[in-house]
C-alpha cells in the first residue's frame, strides 16, 4: 500500500517546517520513519503552508489512518474536527471524537501552584 505521494527522492523534512521540531535535530527528522511525529505537529501547530505540504506528501488515506490511531487521542479539538472534516470522517464520527478530546483531563490545567 502506497502511503507517501513521494515528491522527490529526499525523505526529510524541508527547511520550512524546522521551527516546527525545534526540540529534536530537525535536518534527521525522516517523513517515513517519523511519519507520526510528522503529521501529529503539523496537524496540531502547522502554518497554512506546513499543512498544504502535508497534504501533497501524505495520501488522505495515511492522514486518516493516524487520526483513527491517534490524531484523536492527541490532538486539540478544534484542530482535530478540521483535520476529522478534511479527511471525508461522517460529522457523526466527528462529533463523538471533539467531545472526547474536550472531556480529556488537562493534566496542566489541573495542577495548582504551590
Amino acid at each position: 500500500m502506497r502511503q507517501l505521494n513521494r515528491l522527490n527522492e529526499n525523505s526529510y523534512i524541508p527547511e520550512f517546517l524546522f521551527p516546527l521540531f525545534w526540540e529534536y535535530e530537525p535536518e534527521s527528522v525522516d517523513i517515513f520513519k517519523h511519519a507520526d511525529l510528522v503529521i501529529s505537529r503539523i496537524m496540531a501547530r502547522g502554518t497554512w503552508a506546513s499543512m498544504l505540504w502535508l497534504r501533497k506528501t501524505y495520501s488522505k488515506n495515511r492522514l486518516v489512518s493516524f487520526l483513527e490511531k491517534r490524531g484523536r487521542r492527541v490532538l486539540p479539538p478544534r484542530e482535530l474536527n478540521y483535520w476529522a472534516f478534511m479527511g471525508g470522517i461522517s460529522a457523526e464520527k466527528r462529533e463523538k471524537w471533539v467531545k472526547e478530546s474536550r472531556e480529556k483531563v488537562d493534566v496542566w490545567g489541573a495542577k495548582h501552584a504551590h
